[in-house]
């Protein structure tokens, strides 16, 4: 690497002048923005730490497949219930009760305890009715009457009775398939109840008589619509249950969900602001980052567009304060792809960057670039080679990359060391930015240690990849360790599909031209893992 001076203790490196801009905001330093950006991890105390929040849009947004399918099934399945049911049509007889004893002088006025005795002798009597109907002595002589072809138990659940309110009516509904049927019902059980109560059912004797007379004040009339199915009820219900349960399928499905589905999953645990979104898409898989090998495309502008809200959320001042620290709660999440994309993007702005993968448990920097890896931090920070050794350019003059190099079987240690912040202090200095790829929480809290040297955390985490629990456990962690994040990355992402949000992108094309190509948000971009 040209421009290479001595070293000093073997860590001496390129002399690089660092450029620091301070970016006005609205009229605010970068410091005062990143002041109201950053976000502190904090987990809920008292009696809000075991309160379980849920969702109901959010879950209803991820879960609208599930909601639809079980809405559907509810609504055909009661109305599949409701037309295969047999139409039922229901007729109703009146029937009235009178004391006979109240008149039975026949004079115009009546002693009043007579009569108060009389209305509370019926009214205690009618309460007995609605099931005096269903009896044996009441049906029997209806089903000889009329022939039928059942039993008392069976013609019984075709009958019922009640008693309105207040009155001395009783009314008797029969209800049978065929409409004449139900009527000749009413009218028969009305006409055996009448004979019953008027002249046997009070006799002890022949000689005896009721005293309860009943009169047929009203015949039941042939049905012309039927009394059941209720279609119109029972699609109002299916709808309405349809609609519940489906809400409940998709909050279970979402309290069940592990996964990182979207944006609020991951604010809710880890309340940092999102500071970029990668699609998923194959030119992520490619041999160089985006903006080198697609400099045009969309993938390249979300790329800057993340070096961009990244100016708004680190320091200003501060040691270190240009270093950014990228990791993720588990592995897989896309941390390097985001590391070696986002170093690229400074480098086109003109920043002096510096790369350096500090994943020495699972190097990843050096094979995303097509580099050779085998000399890197790790035998840096053991001085066993010097930084004009380790070091390598890549696409620019102002783009360097520090590999891994050899795996380390103790990174905790080499972090921790005189070494590692000799380092830190020396890169700061000679560098515009410094990006440092580290293992994942879920493997290690190596990212920690960078940023209580002052860095800035940029946590990633990848849409239906990422578990819910490791985020639970990073935020928990870092909460202990009292460590900042500045914001997050959401990897995965699928493209919005839209039918009239069209962008126009201009790309280099196979005969190596620029040509204006239009890119639908309706593409369906293969599914492609980042490192």
């Amino acid at each position: 690497m040209n421009g290479r001076t001595g070293a000093k203790g073997g860590l001496s490196l390129i002399d690089l002048s660092l450029c620091q801009k301070r970016i006005a905001v609205f009229g605010e330093t970068k410091n005062e923005v990143s002041e109201g950006r950053s976000i502190r991890v904090e987990k809920n105390d008292g009696e809000e730490k075991d309160v379980i929040s849920i969702d109901i849009i959010g879950a209803v947004r991820k879960h609208l497949a599930a909601l639809i399918a079980t809405f559907v099934v509810v609504v055909v399945a009661v109305c599949g219930y409701t037309f295969m049911q047999t139409p039922q049509y229901s007729a109703t007889a009146e029937v009235f009760a009178s004391y006979k004893g109240a008149a039975s002088d026949g004079s115009q006025t009546s002693d009043m305890t007579t009569r108060s005795y009389a209305t509370s002798y019926i009214n205690t009597q009618l309460q007995s009715y609605p099931q005096l109907v269903k009896t044996e002595a009441i049906l029997q002589p209806v089903i000889d009457e009329m022939g039928l072809n059942t039993t008392v138990e069976s013609l019984a659940g075709k009958i019922t009775a009640q008693q309105p309110t207040d009155t001395f009516l009783v009314d008797i509904t029969a209800t049978d398939p065929d409409p004449k049927v139900a009527a000749e019902l009413a009218n028969n059980v009305a006409k055996s109840l009448k004979d019953q109560v008027s002249s046997t059912l009070y006799s002890s004797e022949a000689t005896e008589t009721s005293p309860i007379n009943l009169s047929i004040v009203q015949s039941a009339q042939v049905p012309v619509k039927h009394s059941s199915p209720n279609i119109k009820m029972n699609i109002a219900i299916g709808i309405a249950g349809g609609l519940v349960l489906g809400l409940l399928v998709a909050i279970a499905l979402d309290l069940l969900d592990h996964k990182i589905r979207q944006a609020s999953d991951l604010q809710d645990i880890l309340d940092v602001p999102v500071l970029g979104t990668l699609s998923r898409n194959d030119v992520y898989a490619g041999k160089a980052p985006v903006v080198i090998s697609r400099p045009a495309s969309r993938e390249a502008e979300d790329i800057r567009r993340l070096r961009m809200n990244l100016t708004y959320v680190m320091p200003d001042k501060g040691d270190h304060s240009n270093l950014i620290v990228i990791t993720s709660a588990g592995v897989s999440e896309g941390k390097t792809t985001t590391s070696v994309n986002l170093a690229a993007a400074y480098a086109e702005a003109g920043k002096k960057v510096l790369l350096i993968d500090a994943d020495l448990r699972n190097p990843s920097v050096a094979k995303a670039l097509s580099m050779n890896g085998t000399v890197g931090l790790s035998q840096l920070l053991t001085y066993q080679v010097k930084s004009t050794d380790a070091i390598q350019q890549y696409w620019k003059e102002n783009f360097h990359i520090l590999p891994a190099g050899k795996r380390a079987p103790n990174p905790g240690i080499l972090f921790n060391s005189k070494a590692m912040k000799s380092l830190l202090d020396q890169v700061s200095d000679l560098y515009d930015t410094v990006i440092i790829d580290t293992a994942p929480l879920k493997v290690a809290n190596d990212a920690a240690v960078f940023v209580k040297e002052g860095a800035t955390m940029l946590f990633v985490s990848g849409l239906g990849h990422g578990e819910k629990n490791d985020v639970r456990a990073a935020a928990e962690e870092m909460e202990t360790l009292d460590v900042t994040v500045a914001g997050a990355v959401l990897n995965f992402s699928e493209e919005e599909k839209s039918d009239d949000n069209y962008y126009y992108y201009y790309g280099d094309g196979e005969d190596g031209k620029s040509r204006r190509t239009r890119r639908s948000t309706k593409q369906s971009p293969k599914k492609t893992k980042k490192s």
